[in-house]
């Protein structure tokens, strides 16, 4: 018996009941990660988003070094935050 469908049933809920809630559960922690790396980022530099923390990059207002990483770290979290945010979407259409 698979570990998912041992708890299930001693919590007395169904499996996919179980598995649906806590990939949500994940998802929504995971989200709230993802946002407080991309606020730390932007406290970093004193920005309000990634286009402006590439301009002032751009401009010279903000050294290239290492704001070039935390930009490409910025952006690569905004596309996971986005992808999170889809799959949590999707669970809420299936769900209802």
């Amino acid at each position: 018996m698979s570990l998912v469908v041992e708890i299930a049933k001693r919590l007395g809920i169904e499996p996919e009941t179980l598995e649906r809630n806590a990939i949500k559960l994940w998802l929504q922690h995971r989200l709230r990660i993802i946002e407080v790396e991309i606020m730390s980022i932007l406290n970093r530099y004193n920005v309000k988003s990634l286009g402006e923390l590439e301009a002032k990059i751009k401009s010279g207002d903000i050294p290239g070094h290492p704001a070039w990483e935390d930009l490409i770290t910025l952006e690569n979290l905004e596309d996971e935050k986005k992808r999170v945010i889809e799959v949590l979407q999707e669970i809420e259409k299936t769900s209802h």
